[in-house]
């Protein structure tokens, strides 16, 4: 019986006992978690078109047509398997200008990132001069790099 007593006041203590503590949750770092897409601004229609669905194989996605500050901006979304790429088409009116950094007109790729304001802060820090500095609010920016890519972030 005493043998019964006593395993039976060791569970009751280790029930009552406070478990030791976790490690508080600390909050991630700001980082890339993906791409977004890529986009190629295209001055020559046909031959984009051939290399890009005829030899590379990709098909035609979708299509969107562009309003506001790029009025009637083509945007063509070519798959191939699970990668995605852009290709913009000015309209006739606006074919040989290329507007500010960014807005899909030029080249770039679209980086998706989990907190865009700690990394646009970053780069601001260091000098990069941000296309959008409105980028906490509006959720993406677009900077040129130090090889003259231009690289987009998003947290959308």
């Amino acid at each position: 019986m005493a043998i019964i007593m006593f395993f039976s006041l060791n569970d009751i203590s280790a029930q009552n006992s406070k478990p030791p503590k976790l490690k508080e949750a600390t909050k991630s770092e700001a980082k890339v978690i993906g791409l977004r897409y890529n986009c190629v601004h295209v001055l020559d229609l046909e031959k984009t078109m051939k290399l890009y669905r005829e030899i590379l194989g990709f098909k035609l996605a979708d299509s969107e047509v562009l309003h506001g500050s790029l009025e009637g901006m083509l945007i063509l979304k070519l798959r191939a398997n699970d990668f995605q790429i852009n290709l913009s088409v000015m309209p006739p009116e606006a074919s040989g200008s290329i507007g500010p950094i960014g807005n899909t007109n030029h080249n770039h790729f679209m980086l998706k990132v989990n907190d865009i304001g700690p990394i646009g802060d970053k780069l601001k820090k260091e000098g990069y001069e941000l296309e959008n500095n409105n980028y906490v609010q509006d959720k993406y920016t677009f900077f040129v790099g130090p090889n003259d890519e231009i690289i987009g972030l998003s947290s959308w």
